[in-house]
């Protein structure tokens, strides 16, 4: 994946006091680079976790996490790759494809709990970090798994494709790296992306995405793949735990592929597998069918092996790891305070990129406003001489030449003034100049050269008389939606009674900015009655299905 712009991402190893040596290697994790990014979304970057043909995977806490964390506190965060991110119509299908995957929550698999396309351009996903070993490490570090670990696993993947079929997903690129063997089971990740990524552009002809020794035919031949590809996939995982042989083989991708299109599964595998468990060995050769309506269906597989699935337990050494992970604590550093203004002014996604470009225009527009002041001083000069002209140009106010500020504007044009401690006076320079002598800058005072009758020098007799001044009322500011000031959290998890945190504080902030009473606590950050009971008016208020449940629809009309 490219690595990202170290200049756009406040990169530099922020958070390498967190993770030590030790700890990487603890957490199965790596040290972060230079170019890697310090913050994504509401999370702070701490170790790189890896990478593949959709992104770069990176370990990471909530920004605002103070004193001491578990590794439950860590999530995984997902940065995809900036060929995909740039592609609008990408994201478009990765948006409807998060929604769906937020729907998913099946017990084996990897809870969605945010997304977002930051200010740096980074399209991401976070998820809960499984403190675990994957299947691949774990078949590496132990061999083959025995017999009753692999009902085990087929028993909970299972379960998890049923999950995941039920909303309409298919996984596509199911494989031993993507079965995490956690303290409580399995967890399959990365589902539903791959989906997105198969139907982009910019995917070429003839290119699939998918680990090619876990493919089912269909896929590896370019044709429409459903739930049955994934138990083709879950065939050959269960192969692979086993007797630790793809049942496929090795070789070119091109070699693969055509042995899973036209080939029968290697009989050695498949051998070896009966030799340890024969009712497993045919239950693999049932996934394995080239003809999808003849494979088992996900449940069809969970009610083969549940009363297998008993007595499980994972190897010695991989329970061992898992205790370690689990059991893994470290302490918050507080943000450096180059960083501090990347998490306070974190907001929603559109706004941020907004900010950017208003950011970007402002020594434009300061730079046009100084050289129409520079002109017009020269011309005036010019135009009076002498004391006339010194004394006009003293007697104008300096901020009247330069009001542009920095702003979030929604049309993407010049920047508005923001509201100041005292009323701004606009002026108009009556001066000898060409009605068009330049562009001014919209927002703050308003300058215009008017047309003026030659000028008579005065006498030696006659006082000098300075040029006449016009001054405008300037128009009234509107005022900014208070709510827009609450930066505690940007993005769409659902938020629920009961729960604690940076999320709830910003459905709190909101709701109180809006007028609503959240009650004695204010924005403590839990969602207790009170506020259940604000989220509940405000929906009702809204025309929004009342449930009390901050969702994706409530998080768009408060944030509205």
């Amino acid at each position: 994946m490219p690595e990202t712009n170290p200049a756009a991402s406040g990169a530099g190893q922020p958070s390498a006091e967190e993770m030590s040596a030790d700890d990487l290697a603890l957490l199965g994790a790596q040290q972060l680079r230079r170019t890697d990014p310090s913050d994504i979304g509401p999370y702070r970057v701490l170790a790189r976790l890896g990478g593949g043909g959709m992104g770069r995977l990176y370990l990471g806490r909530e920004a605002d996490a103070e004193g001491a964390y578990g590794a439950r506190s860590l999530v995984a965060v997902k940065v995809i790759r900036s060929e995909y991110a740039e592609d609008e119509r990408f994201r478009r299908r990765f948006e409807r494809e998060i929604e769906a995957v937020r729907r998913v929550h099946g017990t084996y698999t990897a809870e969605l709990l945010d997304s977002g396309y930051d200010r740096d351009e980074l399209l991401w996903m976070a998820t809960a970090y499984v403190p675990g070993l994957s299947l691949g490490e774990a078949v590496e570090r132990c061999g083959p798994l025995p017999a009753p670990v692999v009902w085990r696993l087929a028993y909970e993947i299972g379960q998890a494709l049923t999950a995941i079929a039920a909303v309409g997903i298919v996984h596509r690129d199911l494989k031993p790296s993507n079965v995490l063997l956690g303290p409580d089971g399995v967890r399959i990740i990365d589902f539903g992306v791959a989906h997105t990524a198969d139907a982009s552009s910019l995917t070429m002809t003839g290119q699939h995405l998918g680990t090619p020794a876990f493919m089912s035919p269909e896929q590896a031949d370019g044709r429409e793949v459903g739930t049955a590809s994934d138990v083709f996939s879950l065939g050959s995982v269960l192969a692979a735990a086993v007797t630790g042989s793809a049942p496929f083989g090795e070789g070119t991708t091109g070699d693969v592929i055509h042995r899973i299109i036209y080939s029968p599964p290697n009989e050695q595998v498949i051998a070896e597998a009966a030799q340890r468990d024969p009712g497993l060995a045919e239950l693999i050769g049932r996934c394995l069918d080239k003809d999808p309506r003849r494979r088992p269906s996900p449940q069809d597989v969970v009610e083969a092996t549940r009363g297998h699935a008993i007595g499980g337990e994972w190897p010695d050494a991989v329970a061992e790891t898992v205790a370690e992970r689990s059991g893994w604590r470290g302490t918050a550093v507080a943000v450096p305070p180059t960083d501090q203004l990347t998490i306070l002014r974190r907001t929603k996604p559109e706004d941020l990129r907004k900010e950017v470009s208003g950011r970007r225009r402002w020594p434009l527009v300061v730079g046009a406003a100084a050289a129409v002041a520079i002109v017009g001083a020269a011309v005036a000069l010019a135009a009076f001489g002498g004391d006339a002209a010194r004394h006009e140009a003293a007697t104008t106010p300096a901020g009247a030449h330069s009001s542009a500020t920095t702003t979030n504007s929604p049309h993407g044009k010049s920047a508005p003034s923001r509201p100041q401690s005292s009323p701004r006076t606009a002026v108009t320079a009556t001066v000898t100049a060409p009605p068009s002598s330049g562009n001014q800058p919209t927002g703050g005072a308003t300058h215009h050269a008017q047309p003026q009758q030659p000028y008579d020098p005065p006498s030696a007799t006659q006082p000098t008389t300075p040029a006449p001044t016009t001054k405008h009322a300037p128009p009234p500011a509107t005022p900014a939606e208070p709510w827009k000031s609450c930066t505690y959290y940007s993005g769409t998890t659902l938020t629920v009674y009961g729960q604690k945190g940076s999320r709830v504080k910003e459905v709190q902030c909101i709701l109180k900015a809006r007028g609503y009473n959240i009650g004695p606590g204010g924005v403590d950050g839990i969602f207790g009655y009170d506020t259940l009971t604000e989220v509940k008016k405000f929906q009702s208020e809204h025309h929004l299905g009342v449930d009390g449940e901050v969702g994706v629809n409530t998080w768009a009309a408060l944030r509205s």
